[in-house]
């Protein structure tokens, strides 16, 4: 297995210095495949990022489409008709898009060997931007104030390019420098994707003597590199105003910043349990108050990207020979658990004591984990496939055309 130096070696590839890897605590086991001792980290060649980027952000804008219409593409969200959370998960995909438009505009200039720093894929597991190039574009956004103070003006760019064309210099630095106004200027104030993030509860409902309550937030998983939205119902005693759905509401309408939500108690839990099996993370939350209890948890899991840069197993890279132009498989799941019963504690010591020490005296028995697999990929592999993927699993697949629109 490569060492800690090969490590760091790819990371300088990518911007990140020695000191910005201990400030960060970067678990360096994040960056080998479990099967295989590979480096999860593979830097484009130059010549690749445009079109890489290019089709992530058709294939993430065709998904937006496709659940903000699902009934165009007889695309049916599961429990979509008692839990809708397409909205909120649409809302997501749109800064994802933000994203991969923010990164076209950073490797504007790679192609021409201008921009020295690399972008970096994960190609074992996610086919997704590595988490260190998260980082790098959330600390971007904190500096690009900054950065725009340091880079001329539009004016001065284009009066210092055309007094070098007319010399018959090639404007190299004024191409940089208009690349760099171009991004920061772009992504400036903005509200980007990040690692983690929770919305402020939604107060949906009341019924007798509970709140029904909706929580959505989302995860960057760094152990295959990949996005997971999720949104839980949970009911609340209306009577119990410091619990901690309350407690959120405030912190986030005065919050600022991640190191101030993470005084709260609920973010906490959900940052640490978010990568869990569904039934474990519903166990959990059911436990962190007594007076509240979540009673539908549904996951949105927003990849893997297969492609020609990533290392493929047989059965994917055989329905690669059928589309050899431009072959790409674009995966996406959405699961569920439901709490089909709640259990009260019928015992009085047994409630006393609960009482005592704020412990709960009921629970939810959760259902199994329902699953629906989903796939875009180009219209000659969606014909083959049919309604079963690569490893003839049960799967919906949607075909997507040249100019990105999907086809059922």
């Amino acid at each position: 297995m490569p060492d800690n130096e090969d490590v760091r070696n790819e990371l300088a590839a990518n911007g990140v210095s020695d000191a910005e890897c201990n400030s960060k605590n970067i678990n360096f086991s994040n960056f080998f495949n479990l099967r295989t001792g590979e480096i999860n980290v593979k830097s484009l060649e130059p010549q690749e990022i445009s079109g890489y980027l290019e089709k992530m952000s058709l294939i993430i804008a065709a998904l937006t489409k496709l659940f903000e219409a699902p009934e165009k593409y007889s695309f049916e969200v599961p429990m979509q008709s008692a839990f809708d959370t397409r909205p909120q998960f649409c809302s997501f995909l749109k800064r994802l898009e933000f994203f991969f438009g923010a990164l076209k505009r950073k490797f504007l200039l790679q192609h021409k060997g201008i921009n020295t720093v690399s972008l970096s894929i994960d190609p074992t597991d996610s086919g997704f931007p590595h988490f260190t190039d998260l980082w790098n574009f959330s600390n971007d956004v904190k500096g690009a104030d900054e950065q725009l103070k340091n880079i001329p003006s539009l004016d001065q760019i284009f009066n210092d390019a055309y007094d070098k064309i007319y010399k018959g210099i090639m404007p190299v630095r004024e191409q940089l420098s208009y690349a760099k106004y171009n991004y920061f200027s772009y992504i400036k104030g903005k509200n980007i994707v990040r690692e983690f993030e929770v919305e402020k509860p939604q107060l949906i409902g009341k019924k007798d003597e509970e709140l029904l309550q909706k929580i959505n937030f989302y995860g960057f998983d760094q152990r295959c590199n990949i996005f997971i939205f999720y949104s839980i119902l949970a009911t609340q005693n209306k009577n119990t105003s410091g619990t901690f759905l309350n407690e959120l509401r405030d912190v986030i309408d005065s919050s600022t910043g991640k190191s101030e939500l993470m005084s709260n108690k609920f973010i906490s839990v959900l940052e640490e349990c978010y990568k869990r099996d569904l039934y474990q993370i519903g166990t959990l939350l059911d436990t962190v108050d007594r007076d509240i209890h979540p009673k539908a948890i549904l996951k949105y899991t927003v990849g893997p990207y297969y492609s020609n840069n990533t290392f493929n197993e047989e059965n994917m890279q055989k329905l690669f020979e059928l589309e050899p132009n431009d072959p790409f498989v674009f995966k996406f799941s959405v699961s569920g658990i439901l709490s089909v019963k709640t259990v009260h504690e019928k015992s009085l010591m047994k409630q006393f004591m609960n009482s005592l020490f704020g412990n709960t005296n009921q629970r939810e028995l959760f259902s199994d984990k329902f699953n629906y697999n989903y796939m875009i990929t180009p219209f000659k592999i969606k014909q083959y496939l049919k309604d079963k993927d690569e490893n003839n699993v049960p799967c919906k697949i949607f075909g997507m055309l040249d100019g990105g629109d999907l086809v059922e």
